[in-house]
């Protein structure tokens, strides 16, 4: 789903901003479904979903809370918030939402990719898209 170059991360932190606020319709970077983090000098790590193909946290879920629907899907229903998913994920891109403890999985805004549209140095990119505009 995304190719990710971490050497052209600036930490804008556009991503988030426009992640939150596309779900929340305000700013919340910690709610957003794509997190930087930065340790200076080295380049900051972008973690999103991957959408890997082993889906390691759909397997995982003791409540079958996930699902594959083109993104991982949490049916927040059937959540109980253990962290399970989050504790396998090979990518680092799921955490819990601060405010509901159910974990924030990249639902591709559907189907906009607003990270990868409004990223500056496309440092996220749809994988196998090399111009996403």
């Amino acid at each position: 789903m995304f190719k990710l170059h971490s050497n052209r991360c600036t930490e804008c932190q556009i991503c988030q901003q426009i992640c939150s606020w596309e779900h929340y319709g305000h700013h919340a970077p910690k709610r957003a479904r794509i997190r930087i983090n930065a340790d200076w000098p080295k380049s900051p790590d972008i973690h999103v979903c991957l959408a890997c193909p082993e889906r390691e946290c759909i397997e995982a879920c003791p409540n079958q809370a996930l699902s594959w629907e083109g993104w991982v899907h949490v049916d927040k229903e059937l959540c109980d918030s253990c962290g399970v998913c989050i504790e396998v994920c090979p990518a680092g891109g799921i955490h819990l939402d601060p405010k509901t403890m159910i974990p924030l999985v990249c639902d591709t805004c559907g189907g906009q990719y607003l990270c990868v549209k409004w990223c500056p140095t496309h440092a996220i990119e749809l994988k196998g898209v090399p111009d996403h505009e």
